[in-house]
């Protein structure tokens, strides 16, 4: 409301403004994380590492001496002590700040995207999530034109292979 008054008194043609509407709840930036395989943190950021079992790769704040990118594996998406779930979401395995910075919904977007992909590879090759082929998830996610600058692994031609 501090705005809107502000606006509607010091911004030019905002003199006539009024709400329709405000948002109806309120939103958290943060909220519980699961305990993953691996938990991504401040220092994987600082780092800049790729992981081995990268399934998603996320613009970091470009602070100076910062690295570019932030990789967040596979692990993180595969809690510790539960079988046949993947956490996809604000809730993947991640410490506070990071969990801060990156559970936006890109983010989230780009969590899913993994979760689900390697949710239908564990169904067709008949195996758990929790040791399905990250190989063959990642290779699916650039087939279907996911961008991971960084990763070390050869370009797949635009095509399905679920």
């Amino acid at each position: 409301m501090a705005t809107y008054e502000f606006y509607k008194k010091y911004l030019p043609g905002f003199e006539h403004c009024y709400l329709v509407l405000t948002a109806p709840q309120l939103g958290t930036r943060g909220a519980r994380r699961v305990i993953g395989e691996y938990m991504t943190t401040v220092k994987d950021k600082a780092s800049g590492e790729v992981f081995k079992d990268t399934i998603a790769v996320f613009p970091a704040s470009m602070r100076p001496n910062e690295k570019p990118y932030m990789y967040i594996p596979y692990r993180c998406l595969v809690p510790r002590d539960v079988d046949g779930l993947l956490v996809a979401c604000r809730a993947f395995s991640s410490d506070q700040l990071i969990n801060t910075q990156f559970n936006l919904i890109p983010h989230c977007i780009a969590l899913g995207e993994a979760a689900g992909t390697a949710a239908a590879i564990a169904i067709k090759t008949d195996v758990e999530v929790r040791k399905v082929n990250v190989n063959a998830v990642q290779d699916q996610l650039l087939a279907q034109g996911m961008l991971m600058p960084g990763l070390k692994r050869e370009r797949i031609k635009a095509g399905s292979m679920i």
